[in-house]
């Protein structure tokens, strides 16, 4: 129900990018998460797209935070292995857009 979705985040992560360390585009990454929210629109209305978060996974990394966060469709990052070093967990989160 359009409630239910006020507590759901949705997270995209490219099978290939599983533990590879390979990122996707900031282009590949906004248009997947444009489906997932064109998708969302038309099962639950353009409010309940607009309100849900959409989650880039994927082997984030200092190095492509910043073009990834800066995708209008992508709302925040699931950070795996660059979590267990503060350096680059804090420039993570601490993205320049």
């Amino acid at each position: 129900t359009k409630e239910q979705m006020s507590r759901v985040a949705i997270a995209y992560e490219p099978v290939w990018a599983i533990g590879t360390g390979k990122v996707a585009t900031p282009e590949i990454a906004q248009k997947v998460h444009k489906q997932c929210r064109d998708i969302l629109s038309s099962m639950y209305g353009e409010d309940v797209a607009e309100s849900t978060r959409i989650l880039y996974g994927g082997s984030v990394s200092p190095e492509s935070v910043d073009g990834i966060m800066t995708q209008p469709d992508v709302d925040g990052a699931l950070v795996g292995g660059a979590s267990l070093d503060a350096a680059k967990f804090g420039r993570i989160i601490n993205f320049q857009s």
